[in-house]
């Protein structure tokens, strides 16, 4: 019986070992490419330029069923000269009703004009065409991927509690993992006493 909840034990901390090293690892990773992204932006704001990278969390349905409520898109500041027709962009309109809220669309149809390169734009679940001409100083750059409803994750880490729950997580993993380490500590003492009181025991018989 021992022996099976020692194993037992072992496989319970073999598990959460792995678990709390994996959740660091990743938190590690996604906290240096954040910290990344956000330098280089704001590097390239200094100098009055997009940044290289971009990461928008898409709140509206005119891009399903290809992007969707909850995806991220990955925006690559890009020369408009090689933008085309099919493209996916991501810019900031004219219309001041979007409040300079960046707009994620695909680009219909291309204009050179004397003032310099001007696109039309439409969400592919729209039935029109965007009122607006894109202008190539408003275009932050072209999407390059997306990554399904990661935005559920910044949503869920900005509500109130998701901050505390994304660290308890971790931290519960940590001190279950310590929790089993003292469990089994405390088996193998108990092992030791019993092993010298029988010592003991055998001592006194052979007096």
């Amino acid at each position: 019986m021992a022996l099976k909840q020692n194993k037992f034990l072992q496989v319970i901390n073999s598990i959460l070992k792995w678990l709390s090293t994996l959740v660091l690892v990743l938190l590690i990773i996604i906290g240096l490419v954040l910290i990344g992204i956000f330098v280089s932006g704001k590097v390239a704001q200094s100098k009055g330029e997009n940044p290289p990278i971009s990461l928008y969390t898409i709140i509206s349905p005119s891009m399903t069923p290809n992007i969707n409520v909850y995806d991220v898109v990955v925006v690559k500041s890009t020369d408009t000269s090689t933008l085309k027709v099919g493209d996916v962009i991501s810019f900031y309109s004219n219309n001041v009703y979007f409040d300079g809220t960046p707009i994620t669309h695909r680009i219909v149809e291309k204009y050179n004009t004397e003032e310099g390169i001007s696109y039309r734009t439409k969400g592919d679940a729209n039935a029109v065409v965007d009122n607006d001409y894109v202008y190539e100083q408003n275009i932050i750059g072209k999407v390059i991927f997306k990554l399904p409803a990661l935005g559920r994750i910044q949503f869920f880490l900005a509500s109130q509690g998701g901050w505390f729950i994304a660290i308890l997580i971790p931290a519960l993993a940590v001190i279950s993992y310590d929790i089993v380490k003292i469990a089994k500590l405390i088996t193998i003492k108990n092992k030791i006493n019993k092993i010298k009181k029988q010592g003991k025991e055998t001592d006194k018989d052979e007096e």
